[in-house]
């Protein structure tokens, strides 16, 4: 789906440590699309980091755990080098409403983090309307039956899913791509919505797609029965779900 854009020898190089391992990043173009990816270890972030990287750090993360600041700095380091191939600079993406990035006038992108990796993917307006990325570590069996009900509107939606995933895999699949869909779609209905406003209506595992249908009319142009295909990439420890359009 994705074809390699630059591969590691291409990527900046430096004796100095920092949380992101700069050895490995990696950048990719999927037509009009550029994702960015990355591995980092909030254990070795230090405030430097910031300055090192030219990211600007908010005022409203100054007093947050090395954790949240490691997963900012990822993610916003991501999006600058993103950027970067579109011809764009930009060192300060700001937080906005439900802590989505503001991008640059021109700009729709996405960006998710979960544990060690984060990803970002950015487009020019002009060939997109929307976009949302969202990356989940495997939900244990235990917690997803705790949170089962949160996720999914009934048993139809993952049923289709167990002959070929366990139930905690397939409820993660479905939670990552709401997850992306909120991403994707906030901005066009500029107001906060959960998971039953949508249901997953089909799977298409052979292209690993599957489809999300609106069960709510969340605005004008988001309403009830509008559809949306998002791609979905399984590996060992986590899923990757991206909604485009």
């Amino acid at each position: 789906m994705i074809q390699t854009l630059i591969n590691n020898m291409d990527v900046e190089r430096s004796p100095r440590t920092t949380c992101i391992d700069l050895n490995f990043l990696s950048v990719r173009r999927n037509r009009h699309l550029i994702t960015a990816k990355c591995h980092f270890d909030s254990t070795l972030f230090n405030d430097t980091d910031f300055d090192f990287l030219a990211i600007s750090l908010p005022d409203s993360l100054k007093q947050a755990v090395p954790k949240r600041k490691s997963e900012f700095l990822a993610g916003r380091y991501l999006a600058k080098i993103a950027l970067q191939h579109l011809g764009r600079s930009c060192h300060y993406i700001a937080i906005g409403e439900n802590r989505a990035p503001v991008w640059p006038q021109g700009i729709l992108g996405s960006i998710s983090h979960s544990s060690n990796i984060a990803q970002c993917v950015i487009a020019e307006q002009q060939y997109h309307q929307y976009i949302g990325l969202d990356i989940e570590h495997w939900i244990t069996q235990n917690d997803a039956k705790d949170i089962a009900s949160n996720i999914v509107t009934s048993v139809a939606e993952y049923a289709p899913l167990m002959p070929f995933l366990p139930f905690n895999k397939a409820l993660t699949l479905i939670f990552s791509a709401k997850e992306s869909l909120f991403k994707a779609i906030y901005k066009n209905v500029g107001k906060y919505f959960d998971f039953s406003a949508a249901q997953v209506t089909s799977f298409e595992l052979t292209e690993n797609e599957l489809t999300l249908t609106l069960i709510q009319d969340l605005s004008f142009t988001m309403q009830r029965g509008k559809k949306f295909k998002c791609k979905y990439e399984i590996k060992d420890d986590s899923v990757t779900t991206l909604i485009t359009h």
